[in-house]
């Protein structure tokens, strides 16, 4: 365990255990590496909006330099109250695959299209649609803070890569050319494969 480049203090025990496997698992699929630094912001995404304890606790590079992709292992607070006594406090992993993307998005949602959303964009029609592409149109929903650069930026080979996702719950969030990819179910060593997959392809679409 001390040979993985991860912060285990105090993390979970099942989370160590899959630590331990998905760095077997990266090795074998990829090229991975270690950053000198890792400059990435995580409270410039909105998605970490809720969880303000949340830290970086490693991070991996895959396939660098031909990709500018990261595996990041965030470390997430989790607290249980034990009846009268006092809580207990511990970390828990979660997975996010960082990009760095050749065009600018502006600020970008994109998730699985569920029952409700379809419901409230018929309502409130803020949902992005793709000419020409019913299959992503009804699969995923997309939110932009400007329309004209997430419709030309997100070209029919960026929507193809989309559609590979394997991951039932997932979300995706870019920030201009800065992309994360995650989810908040617990992690395992094919979760990390998926998403550091899909990370790479997009930060090679020009």
């Amino acid at each position: 365990m001390e040979n993985l480049p991860f912060d285990t203090i105090d993390t979970d025990a099942d989370d160590i255990l899959a630590l331990e496997n998905i760095y077997t698992a990266l090795k074998e699929k990829f090229a991975v590496g270690l950053p000198f630094e890792v400059n990435i912001q995580l409270q410039q995404f909105d998605v970490f909006s809720n969880c303000p304890g949340a830290g970086i606790g490693g991070s991996l590079l895959i396939n660098h330099p031909e990709m500018g992709c990261y595996l990041l292992f965030v470390k997430v607070p989790t607290h249980i109250q034990n009846g009268r006594g006092p809580s207990i406090n511990y970390y828990k992993y979660q997975l996010w695959a960082y990009s760095t993307l050749r065009s600018d998005f502006g600020r970008v949602i994109i998730k699985r299209e569920t029952f409700i959303e379809r419901l409230l964009n018929a309502i409130h029609p803020v949902e992005l649609k793709f000419k020409n592409d019913a299959e992503f149109n009804k699969n995923f929903n997309v939110v932009a803070n400007d329309q004209y650069k997430a419709l030309n930026a997100m070209t029919p080979d960026f929507r193809n890569v989309i559609k590979e996702i394997k991951l039932e719950n997932f979300i995706i969030e870019i920030t201009n050319n800065e992309l994360i990819i995650g989810s908040t179910e617990l992690i395992s060593a094919d979760q990390s494969v998926e998403l550091s997959l899909i990370a790479s392809k997009l930060s090679t679409i020009k």
